[in-house]
């Protein structure tokens, strides 16, 4: 197909924010403190979007996920981990919504998310595992059966589909028709959008298509798959973005401290997410001198 017949998918945040109501079911791409598309959850928490589940990445939850938590958008987690590695062993708000009983959280294995979004996107109705046998995490959670394998006789744990409404990634390069690539790990980034129904990419870079072509091998997720493309410079901060920039530490040390308590936490969210209306004013407030001492070599991921 001639690119003059294909539709360019480039939007701003706001549109794209647009794209997800409230009461959808979210899944976030990343890593923990790496590749989330912070600018877009910053965006969704200024839309007042409200009543969401959410399936954190890969599916350890970071900062984009305790962020949506504190500002009151979500009604459950899909999620094993919630943590900050070395920064919090448990993310702020997280911990006080499930000890307040103010989140619904669904216990389920990485293993089982990883069956679960292979089994969407292979429009299956379970996909099977002999992971959690034996454990409590199949009497926790109901919607994993056990069942005896009809060749061997075996038990296998039935592990339903997770299929988000929307998926939202950060990359490091994408075209205008959505063709995207990742500068280092794609952690369940690939399996997440074969499982949605929508997806939307925020790239610190827009490529051309010839760029794209010149390379097609880097290419994770084609553009037939995207129904938004956003050009977000430093998308990804406070987060690592692979390829591009490393994490801001000082800052999530800040996140980590203020999210500690209610009061704190609205300081937060009134300076760095309701007080920028724009990304462009978001950037500005972090600073240029922060920003580019982030910047890593080419490759370099973290």
């Amino acid at each position: 197909m001639g690119e003059k017949r294909r539709k360019r998918k480039l939007v701003d945040l706001e549109e794209a924010a647009n794209l997800i109501e409230s009461g959808s079911f979210l899944a976030l791409g990343g890593y923990l403190i790496h590749n989330h598309a912070m600018a877009l959850v910053r965006a969704l928490v200024r839309k007042n979007i409200k009543g969401l589940t959410i399936l954190p990445a890969a599916p350890g939850g970071g900062v984009d996920a305790d962020l949506l938590i504190g500002a009151g958008c979500v009604r459950k987690l899909i999620c094993c981990y919630m943590g900050g590695e070395w920064l919090g062993a448990i993310y702020p708000n997280f911990r006080r919504a499930a000890q307040e009983n103010t989140l619904e959280v669904e216990d389920w294995d990485e293993s089982h998310v990883v069956s679960a979004l292979r089994a969407a996107g292979s429009d299956l109705p379970f996909m099977p595992t002999r992971a959690g046998l034996g454990s409590d995490l199949i009497r926790v959670n109901p919607r994993f059966k056990v069942f005896n394998d009809p060749l061997e006789g075996k038990p296998l744990v039935a592990v339903p589909p997770l299929r988000p409404d929307v998926a939202i990634f950060q990359v490091k390069r994408a075209d205008g028709f959505g063709n995207s690539v990742w500068g280092g790990a794609e952690f369940l980034d690939n399996l997440m959008w074969m499982a949605a129904k929508k997806v939307i990419v925020c790239a610190d870079e827009i490529a051309t298509v010839e760029q794209i072509q010149n390379d097609p091998f880097r290419v994770k997720l084609p553009g037939f798959a995207v129904d938004a493309v956003v050009h977000v410079p430093y998308g990804a901060h406070p987060c690592a973005l692979h390829g591009k920039y490393s994490f801001d530490e000082e800052h999530l040390k800040k996140y980590h401290q203020m999210g500690k308590k209610t009061e704190t936490f609205k300081e937060y969210l009134d300076r760095y997410v309701y007080g920028p209306q724009s990304h462009e004013e978001y950037l500005d407030l972090i600073g240029a001198r922060t920003l580019t001492g982030l910047t890593r070599e080419e490759g370099v991921w973290i």
